[in-house]
């Protein structure tokens, strides 16, 4: 449950990067194997897709909108004050929605310039309150953030009317993120960890190569609960009470990841995936090109 008493599914459909495939994956989660929670974003440039897939599952009657929890993400914009409700009619508009569940601060910074090194922002305690407003008029029914850290949502809580009630970060074995996942679970902000499966698709770019799937201590204990290592990568996840969104271009995939839940490993093995933490990011701004190398999270 979400702090403003809202409900959230544990386990939800992310779509970075999916496009054209979008429609049909989303439309085979849902109907297929009972998914109801999807993210996506604007600078994912995907929205359409995902409202067309939604629009074609709510023709068909079996499943209402209100079944569906439906999140999307803005940056904190370069552009000034009054941006931020624009930008979400126009996310709005593409998934052809009248509101959203939840709508996120993507990253909290806003535009750069690689030649200059200039970096243009909107304060953030002016972006939040702006959320609140389009919380206020019913286009989103929750309002949180992704990619803040501990001193970032100190700052938030002396300024917020509403406190962000998710916060989205990236965890999995290799990134358990630890004391930031407290923080957030003791001030009543559910984390959303995105990569719960580390991502293959930043091998070419992040410095470390490490494949979770490939890991040893998942391998040895897949064969023990006779499940895939990304299964056991996905329960530990939900185990730690986080809400998961691993992405998946492939319905194969989608069975898998759903029934990562449907099973309970010992206390002691729970502890071993903890252990695999090497403090590995796949999303990274130091890394990113066509940025200024923010290393953000230093």
């Amino acid at each position: 449950s979400l702090n403003n008493g809202r409900s959230i599914p544990a386990i939800g459909l992310g779509t970075l990067c999916a496009k054209e495939s979008l429609k049909e994956i989303v439309r085979s989660a849902v109907i297929d194997y009972g998914y109801r929670h999807i993210d996506t974003a604007r600078d994912y440039q995907n929205e359409e897709f995902v409202g067309e897939a939604i629009q074609s599952i709510l023709k068909e009657g079996k499943i209402k909108r209100e079944d569906l929890f439906v999140t999307t993400k803005i940056f904190n914009h370069e552009k000034g004050k009054g941006q931020i409700e624009p930008m979400l009619k126009e996310s709005l508009k593409k998934l052809q929605l009248d509101y959203v569940d939840l709508v996120l601060v993507h990253w909290p910074i806003g535009a750069t310039d690689k030649e200059t090194k200039k970096i243009t922002q909107t304060p953030l305690y002016q972006t939040w309150a702006e959320f609140e407003e389009c919380c206020s008029k019913g286009l989103c029914k929750s309002i949180g953030v992704s990619n803040f850290g501990v001193q970032l949502l100190l700052d938030m809580f002396s300024y917020c009317k509403i406190r962000p009630a998710v916060n989205q970060i990236e965890v999995h074995p290799y990134l358990t993120q630890e004391d930031l996942v407290k923080f957030c679970q003791d001030q009543g902000i559910v984390v959303e960890a995105y990569s719960p499966l580390g991502s293959l698709g930043t091998l070419d770019w992040r410095p470390c190569k490490d494949n979770i799937l490939e890991d040893k201590v998942l391998k040895e204990l897949a064969e023990k609960y006779k499940k895939t290592p990304a299964q056991i990568a996905l329960n530990w996840g939900l185990r730690r009470n986080y809400v998961i969104i691993p992405k998946t271009e492939k319905k194969e995939r989608l069975e898998e990841n759903m029934a990562a839940g449907s099973f309970t490993m010992e206390e002691g093995d729970y502890a071993k995936v903890t252990k695999l933490n090497r403090d590995m990011r796949c999303f990274d701004l130091k890394y990113w090109e066509g940025t200024l190398h923010i290393p953000i999270f230093s």
